[in-house]
């Protein structure tokens, strides 16, 4: 991880949504798509190129294909790292998502220099982090194993986290987390304490 690389941001596209009931990367918050939010998150922490992985993500978000369409976030996290090397990943459906928090999981990777940096709200988060090259071959032994989810590659409990605000990283899998998102902006907008 050389100092100075920008990591590629990766907004991860692929899922099925099926608990929302239709494809969340083109869902809207305020009248922006998911996708779109997290995408300038990834951006504004630093990465760069910023890509979807999989997917159909609304313009001007071009996506990189999946090799292994629906075999899970494991697989779509590895071919991000073998295209890129080094990637800052985040699902689109986490729209809240603050680039502060982003930029901090890039420094503590640079200052570790460990292959793995995670949030970590009241769990770890393994689709919202930092991966570096050193990773993948930790992350290919799980897929070979059978893993599905990173957090099923490697021991979660043993790799550096940020910690964040569950309210940063509300996952939006249904109509009731949209309200709780927009809320959340709201609040932000409003200079609310407590809410970042």
């Amino acid at each position: 991880m050389a100092a100075g690389v920008k990591p590629a941001g990766v907004v991860l596209c692929g899922g099925a949504s099926t608990r929302m009931g239709s494809d969340k990367t083109g869902l809207e918050l305020a009248g922006r798509p998911l996708a779109l939010w997290v995408a300038d998150a990834l951006s504004a922490a630093g990465a760069e190129p910023v890509v979807a992985q999989g997917g159909n993500p609304p313009p001007p978000l071009v996506a990189e294909p999946d090799s292994s369409p629906r075999a899970g976030p494991l697989s779509a996290l590895i071919d991000a790292l073998e295209r890129h090397g080094e990637v800052l990943v985040c699902p689109t459906d986490v729209p809240t998502v603050p680039a502060e928090l982003l930029a901090t999981l890039v420094e503590r990777a640079r200052s570790t220099g460990a292959p793995v940096v995670l949030a970590r709200s009241d769990r770890p988060e393994p689709l919202i982090g930092h991966y570096a090259r050193e990773s993948l071959s930790m992350l290919r032994a799980g897929q070979q194993a059978g893993a599905r989810g990173p957090k099923e590659a490697f021991d979660i409990e043993r790799v550096p986290t940020v910690p964040v605000a569950p309210s940063d990283v509300l996952n939006v899998n249904t109509p009731a987390d949209l309200a709780a998102a927009e809320a959340i902006l709201a609040a932000r907008e409003a200079g609310q304490p407590g809410v970042s």
